[in-house]
């Protein structure tokens, strides 16, 4: 709750911050924010091109349109956070070295505008899936704590590697690599159903891997989060948080120095 209290008294700063990310995001473009549903509709296209007509295989049991775009949209808000969010400080270092703030509402600032443009591409999702008659049930109300699940760890890592970027540059460096090696790790273009039982906890260590999953089952399937496996990864995900906010708040003091 720490960081709630740090970011109250500036909560116009960050505000005045993540309207700045947006603008300058989509300005002078033609799209605009209808980017933020080219994008993952482009993707599906790709992967729908080649689980159909090039690797022919069958990737679930209801359309595979469904499937992939409900794969997408969460893993496309993860990078796009870690992008936006990781070189900010070094990005601006001339405000870091003059006047303080809560060095964490630079980072938060792209996850917020990150989490816009999700929350745009979900409306239009949700407008798709009226649109074809998919039936909801009552379990699609887990869609919500596994959101909540989503931007917490979201948030850890992209805390976690804007600090270190500040004093190791190898880590904006890198984040694309990671980025490339979280994607085949997370359940996107795949199932978990397939697999064998030790691919399966292996994959389990990441949490998208999880929230992934869910997320298409309670909304396409009707099924419910498994009560101890949800308590399980959301014990996980707070404890890395609060890691993660504590080692940004201890070398934050120096970011003026280092930087």
């Amino acid at each position: 709750m720490n960081i709630f209290k740090r970011l109250y008294r500036y909560k116009d700063l960050l505000l005045v911050f993540v309207w700045r990310e947006f603008a300058v995001r989509y300005r002078q473009s033609v799209l605009g924010v209808l980017w933020t549903v080219v994008q993952p509709l482009s993707m599906m296209a790709l992967f729908l091109f080649i689980f159909s007509f090039v690797m022919r295989q069958k990737v679930s049991d209801y359309p595979a349109w469904q499937f992939f775009f409900g794969g997408i949209l969460p893993w496309q808000f993860f990078s796009a956070s870690l992008n936006y969010s990781v070189p900010t400080l070094e990005g601006n270092y001339q405000l870091i070295t003059k006047i303080y703030f809560p060095r964490e509402i630079l980072p938060l600032s792209g996850i917020l505008v990150a989490f816009l443009d999700y929350l745009v591409a979900s409306a239009f999702f949700a407008v798709l899936l009226l649109f074809f008659g998919v039936r909801l049930t009552w379990n699609v109300l887990w869609f919500l704590p596994l959101l909540v699940l989503l931007f917490v760890f979201t948030v850890s890592i992209s805390l976690l590697l804007s600090g270190l970027n500040v004093y190791y540059r190898d880590v904006r460096l890198a984040t694309g690599f990671i980025i490339q090696l979280w994607f085949f790790a997370s359940p996107v273009m795949y199932s978990i159903d397939s697999l064998d039982i030790k691919i399966k906890v292996f994959l389990f260590i990441n949490p998208l891997t999880f929230i992934i999953e869910n997320m298409r089952r309670c909304v396409f399937e009707g099924r419910g989060v498994v009560p101890w496996q949800f308590a399980l990864v959301s014990l996980i995900i707070i404890l890395f948080y609060s890691v993660s906010y504590r080692t940004f708040t201890k070398i934050e003091r120096a970011f003026a120095d280092v930087i």
